[in-house]
């Protein structure tokens, strides 16, 4: 999983308190007091606004309105705002951008929407179990073929007593849903040191 970011905009004080809380909460934190840094920091990593929330005063939100989607912008319009306030917004703000995340996975061609568990390719649409999900996602995030027993411990989070058969019955019903949906061979390719999903 990603680690989740708070982006704290010309807010000092604030930067100061969720380090002193920050055991408590699972986040990173970047302070900026200059709109310009902000803004270099995000061209220059595009995946900073990953799982990330920017938090900023009411009197500085349209500074950076523009720059990022607003669903990514927590502003603070009540001050002072309890912490536990504070950090329900965000949460909220985090979760809704998981959720957002999960509707639209590209994957070469197809879109995977892991919360309706629909892969889709043009107009045809095909629905998954909640297995074949976690199968595409592993093997999606996968650099290099996935052999059987990681597909156990990692997919199915068993040791070796699950039958090795299980994990390539799963995939090979799964090959078959695709092919016969989509005509496509080729989404996850059998290789001799595993399975992969090219992209």
């Amino acid at each position: 999983m990603l680690s989740q970011k708070l982006h704290i905009f010309n807010i000092p004080e604030l930067d100061k308190i969720i380090n002193e809380i920050k055991d408590y909460y699972n986040y990173e934190t970047n302070n900026f007091v200059k709109k310009s840094d902000l803004i270099e920091t995000i061209e220059k990593e595009k995946k900073i606004l990953e799982n990330s929330v920017i938090i900023v005063k009411q009197s500085d939100f349209s500074q950076i309105k523009n720059i990022t989607d607003v669903n990514r912008i927590n502003c603070i319009t009540k001050v002072p705002i309890k912490i536990v306030d504070l950090m329900d917004q965000i949460n909220t703000k985090l979760i809704q951008q998981n959720y957002l995340a999960q509707s639209n996975v590209s994957i070469n061609n197809y879109t995977l929407n892991i919360n309706s568990r629909v892969l889709k390719k043009k107009d045809c649409e095909l629905i998954l179990t909640e297995r074949e999900i976690d199968i595409i996602v592993f093997l999606k995030n996968e650099k290099k073929p996935a052999k059987v027993d990681v597909l156990q411990k990692k997919v199915w989070r068993y040791g070796g007593d699950l039958e090795t058969h299980t994990v390539e019955t799963h995939i090979y019903r799964l090959r078959k849903k695709i092919k016969d949906v989509f005509n496509d061979n080729n989404f996850i390719q059998s290789k001799k040191n595993g399975y992969i999903i090219n992209e």
